[in-house]
């Protein structure tokens, strides 16, 4: 019998079952991470559009939870432009091409999360669009600051963790 013939009819070992709290990892992002961004995000954004106003922490949470459905979108979005821009960045050093995704996912959520809070606190009027860029440039230095935060610290170690699950 050739060694072909006895591989051929042996049972096919089956894959490693996946540990038990494996699915879990996979949302710790979704329950963490997102809805810290957006806490922190919507707070800049609700003070640069009202400023210290006595009923601010009830905006805020409004604010908040008028942002947060928002940001899924926003993480699709980055999926793609990373996708797109992924390729293209290969050829360029690690470092450069990280910061450079970085930079693009501030400008995607800063634009998501200013209409999104502005909406919300201000509401669509004549005055909106000047609004909403005072509210976006205001609050862009705080969203380039988390995008990296989030590209050189937190996500290679939410990559590792995942992997481990």
């Amino acid at each position: 019998m050739k060694t072909s013939d006895v591989t051929s009819t042996m049972p096919a070992t089956p894959a490693p079952s996946p540990a038990p709290g494996f699915r879990w990892r996979r949302l710790v992002p979704l329950v963490t991470v997102i809805p810290a961004i957006s806490l922190i995000l919507s707070g800049v954004i609700t003070w640069v559009n009202l400023g210290w106003v006595d009923d601010f922490f009830s905006r805020w949470m409004l604010a908040f939870a008028t942002a947060l459905p928002v940001m899924p979108l926003g993480m699709l979005i980055l999926v793609a432009l990373d996708r797109v821009l992924g390729p293209r960045l290969s050829a360029w050093p690690h470092g450069l091409a990280t910061l450079v995704l970085a930079l693009c996912t501030a400008l995607v959520m800063e634009l998501l999360m200013a209409t999104a809070v502005t909406l919300s606190n201000q509401g669509l009027s004549a005055a909106f669009p000047a609004q909403w860029v005072t509210a976006y440039l205001r609050s862009l230095p705080v969203g380039v600051v988390i995008g990296l935060v989030m590209a050189f610290l937190i996500k290679p170690r939410l990559n590792r963790w995942m992997a481990a699950a």
